[in-house]
């Protein structure tokens, strides 16, 4: 079994920037220019739409900090499964994440918080497209360093990540995914349902990934692997979320 978030010494494309005698990672590096395209587009759309950003900062909050759990937990279950106690190490905890886990925990947080807050608007059309832009930027930092990739294949554009095995470079197709989802997005973002960019943006990726799950070498858990139990569980709950807590026909426009 290959877990794909876990990989030996030399693995990679350019793992590392030598600045200096401390290398640098290339994935921290591409996380960090995540973070900063996404605010920067948040920040020209908020403008762009006049969303209240008060309001908006707790629910950004919420998204961060459930986002984080909800990507973590998932890897650290598999790893305890998979991984031998013997061989356990630290990197195992400090490595891996999962999109389609951050997303579920985002919602999650993001729901609880608003409901306890009693807000009623809904700021996904100002959040998808930034969310859209750092996930593309994220993946060239996985591309680099080589986590995230697919099984072998005999296809041109197959990348040899390190072992002198072709794969299927799972990262450049979500690079595209989410470019594409972007670029959609930003050109809907003034005409758009309130929260629908968002709505729809988690839905398709959640389909998009249970897809690409059978690109990856991942563990299989009832017939699917985890991550597409976790794309499942996504879309069954975006699905009640549309059921149970659309705003009432007087409130659906507070906000974009």
């Amino acid at each position: 079994m290959e877990i794909s978030h876990i990989q030996p010494e030399g693995w990679g494309l350019c793992p590392v920037i030598p600045l200096g005698p401390v290398p640098v990672s290339t994935y921290a590096v591409f996380m960090l220019l995540a973070f900063v395209a996404g605010i920067a587009v948040y920040r020209r759309n908020a403008a762009r739409t006049g969303a209240r950003t008060g309001q908006v900062f707790p629910v950004v909050l919420a998204a961060v900090f459930g986002g984080v759990f909800g990507a973590k937990i998932p890897v650290w279950a598999l790893t305890v499964v998979l991984v031998p106690p013997s061989e356990w190490r630290l990197e195992h905890l400090l490595v891996g994440r999962t999109i389609a886990g951050g997303f579920v925990g985002g919602m999650l947080a993001v729901w609880w918080v608003k409901r306890r807050l009693g807000l009623r608007a809904r700021f996904g059309n100002v959040l998808a497209p930034a969310v859209a832009l750092g996930m593309a930027v994220g993946r060239v930092g996985c591309l680099l360093s080589g986590c995230c990739h697919g099984r072998p294949t005999a296809l041109p554009w197959g990348v040899d990540f390190g072992d002198g095995v072709p794969r299927h470079p799972t990262q450049v197709y979500e690079i595209l995914f989410c470019l594409a989802a972007f670029l959609f997005m930003q050109r809907r973002l003034e005409t758009a349902r309130p929260g629908a960019l968002m709505t729809g943006f988690l839905a398709a990726y959640f389909v998009f990934r249970f897809a690409e799950e059978f690109l990856r070498p991942q563990d299989i858990a009832w017939g699917l692997t985890v991550f597409q139990w976790i794309c499942l569980a996504g879309l069954l709950l975006l699905a009640l979320r549309e059921r149970l807590f659309r705003p009432p026909p007087g409130e659906e426009n507070a906000a974009p």
